[in-house]
């Protein structure tokens, strides 16, 4: 007798068979009700490793084993003639029969009533706002604040494409169609919900969502105390990722590290981040305040203290005094030495090696932020400013296009790269999709501007986008207002602008510093009229901010005594004077080139690359900005004759982060590596002559 033929007749074939399909209908019973009951995958894995391993155990016992009318008994045991083998296998064939007709009524339910995610489909989602239904309706952003940190632990999920906040909450308050949303958005899920919230006591309503058919693949209510809101956030997560088939641990999902437990500290910390995305000097001021309330509460709140630092950065001029900015950075910094690691952190840090001038330190730091939160847009920004190749820098921008396509700031960016590179055209066909898709956004006009200033050069169209320009206005709105009048000629209304501007907020005088310097220049040149004079003598701006500009307005025009004087740069040694370089401060680099013009090139010798502009960039973009002249003859490396070659170049676009300052070119320290060039004069001003002086021949600063 064969072992196959005794195998068959002691049924272990039959019972092996009803075990497989017992095992088959267990597990996916699990997978079904896995999501809706927060069951974790840790569950699933060691159900199946048992199941797998009782196999042997199960076709073993029935080998070994023969049940009789006495009971269970050792198959060897068992009389051949007393044996019920025969009626044992028949009852197993009903078991087995009855355990199919079960597995395919199953696949029957799965596939006409139960909605599962295709295995072949990218998972890609988007995270909408969460509705406010709370019944005074003063949630809002509260709800916000839930999609978001729900969105931030998806997005840092290898497996899973995850659209950036700036995109999926542009359809807030929008009755859009979540068809629609995907195809806009270019995802196959949609995570949209509901919060209500009295005193305590929350409700939050989750539903995920198919786009092609428009059917829920899940959806849970949570009722819970204000205190549990952050276990909902990583209840919800899990879900969702079970939802889509995503094998993780609940470990894998857990919110950002530094993140708070005290409910009134978060409540603060929501509040407050969503007036810093507004990223303006009122709602900054707001913001820095809710911060400070909220580290009161909990002063381990590390994710609030990082926060805090990108608050008072990007209030550099927007509402903080550069004292208040840098003591207030220097604090923070102290205190989140001890924190965790979170993305939010590598950058503060990243921004304060920058800031001390530890510039591969810094790269590292943008980098490891990136990677651990490639969607977060301010992170995103800084990261791709710091990087040293132009190329890979627009590469990685196109690709940001499909988790951001709202993501306005980066296809404002990506303008001003293919305009670097003179890729014109790409540039044009970028505006063009911002005007017809965000026609209101400061964005949109700031790349008009990079586009019809920098690059064509139009004063006429870029005062006349301006002046019909009818959405949010920002610092940068006001400060192209105020500008491009003056270079314009049209002094009486950008007097009259920046009158009513500085009488709103003492701190605009650092946001209208440029405007201020061209005012300056043109009252020493006795180009202003009596009644211009007077007007502009009346302006609010106080006795320190008048002195610093005007000493500004010398160092521009080569001479640095006056604004040594204020800085106290005079006594300083080279390594002294290096020590004290802020990231970005373009001063440090003009005083050194005047030096060194003067026959000392001790200060230039210790200054890092110019930041966010090195001389690989420079080479890339074939000098097209001047501050590249300006690093190149800092650096010391080049001749003559390459550091022409890029000034005629660099002539091609406009500084748009210092409006004007062109029209200095013939004085300014910028172009003391150039200006002995044989060919540099008539160059100059020939650019002159189609530029400033076309614009308004009356306001332009004389030949020297």
């Amino acid at each position: 007798m064969t072992i196959l033929t005794e195998l068959k007749r002691r049924n272990v074939f039959k019972v092996a068979s009803v075990y497989l399909v017992t095992c088959w209908l267990i597990l996916q019973i699990i997978s079904v009700i896995a999501p809706a009951l927060q069951i974790p995958a840790l569950f699933t894995t060691i159900t199946t490793v048992v199941l797998v391993l009782g196999f042997p155990v199960v076709c073993i016992f029935a080998w070994a084993f023969e049940l009789t009318p006495e009971g269970l008994q050792r198959s060897n045991d068992v009389d051949a003639e007393v044996s019920v083998r025969e009626q044992t296998g028949s009852k197993i064939n009903y078991m087995l029969v009855g355990a199919l007709v079960l597995a395919v009524g199953f696949i029957s339910y799965e596939k006409l009533f139960l909605v599962s995610v295709d295995e072949d489909i990218e998972r890609s989602i988007a995270v909408l706002p969460f509705k406010d239904m709370s019944p005074n309706k003063s949630q809002g952003y509260f709800g916000d604040g839930i999609a978001e940190e729900i969105l931030n632990t998806l997005a840092r999920l290898q497996k899973l494409v995850v659209i950036s906040r700036t995109s999926s909450f542009g359809f807030k308050d929008k009755n859009t169609d979540i068809r629609e949303i995907g195809r806009l958005l270019n995802v196959n899920f949609v995570l949209e919900g509901s919060v209500r919230k009295d005193k305590d006591q929350l409700r939050i309503t989750a539903q995920l969502i198919e786009v092609k058919t428009g059917a829920h693949i899940w959806s849970q209510t949570y009722d819970r105390t204000l205190d549990n809101v952050f276990k909902v956030q990583d209840e919800l997560s899990f879900a969702i990722t079970q939802a889509l088939k995503l094998n993780l641990l609940p470990e894998e999902v857990e919110h950002e590290a530094g993140m708070t437990d005290n409910p009134e500290a978060y409540q603060l910390f929501i509040q407050a981040r969503e007036l810093a995305y507004q990223r303006t000097p009122e709602t900054l001021e707001q913001a820095a305040t809710l911060l400070k309330q909220a580290i009161a509460i909990d002063d381990a709140f590390y994710l609030a203290k990082a926060q805090l630092y990108t608050v008072y950065f990007l209030g550099n001029k927007r509402g903080f005094t550069s004292e208040q900015n840098q003591s207030e950075k220097e604090r923070i910094f102290g205190e989140l030495l001890k924190s965790p690691d979170f993305p939010l952190k590598h950058l503060v840090f990243g921004l304060y090696s920058r800031d001390t001038n530890k510039p591969d330190v810094a790269k590292q730091l943008f980098e490891k932020a990136y990677r651990s939160a490639p969607n977060e847009t301010l992170i995103q920004n800084i990261y791709l400013a710091n990087l040293p190749d132009v190329e890979t820098v627009i590469e990685v921008r196109e690709k940001i296009i499909r988790t951001s396509p709202e993501n306005m700031l980066n296809y404002n960016n990506l303008v001003y790269h293919y305009l670097l590179i003179g890729q014109l055209d790409e540039a044009r066909q970028l505006v063009d999709t911002m005007n017809k898709t965000f026609p209101d956004s400061v964005l949109t006009l700031q790349a008009n501007m990079h586009l019809l200033y920098t690059s064509d050069q139009d004063i006429s169209k870029t005062l006349g986008f301006i002046n019909s320009y009818t959405g949010k206005t920002n610092p940068d709105y006001r400060r192209y207002k105020a500008g491009m009048n003056l270079l314009a000629g049209n002094i009486d209304i950008a007097l009259e602008y920046l009158s009513k501007e500085l009488s709103v907020s003492p701190q605009y005088e650092g946001l209208f510093s440029e405007a201020l310097v061209l005012l300056y220049d043109l009252s020493a040149k006795g180009k202003l009229s009596a009644e211009q004079q007077a007007k502009f003598a009346e302006l609010p701006v106080s006795d320190g901010t008048a002195i610093g500009l005007q000493a500004f307005l010398d160092l521009i025009q080569g001479n640095a005594l006056p604004y040594a004087e204020i800085e106290q740069w005079l006594e300083l040694s080279p390594e002294e004077f290096s020590e004290k370089l802020m990231a970005g401060d373009i001063t440090f680099y003009l005083y050194a080139a005047i030096k060194k013009s003067q026959g000392d090139s001790r200060y230039a010798e210790t200054l890092p690359p110019l930041a966010g502009l090195t001389l690989k960039q420079c080479e890339q973009i074939n000098g097209r900005s001047h501050w590249c002249i300006l690093s190149m003859y800092i650096d010391g490396s080049y001749s003559q004759q390459q550091q022409f070659d890029a000034f005629e170049n660099s002539l091609q676009l406009l500084n748009l982060q210092f409006i004007g300052i062109e029209s200095f070119i013939l004085a300014s320290p910028t172009f003391d590596g150039v200006n002995k060039h044989p060919e540099f004069e008539q160059v100059t001003n020939e650019f002159l002559d189609n530029t400033f002086r076309t614009w308004d021949p009356d306001v332009q600063r004389p030949i020297h």
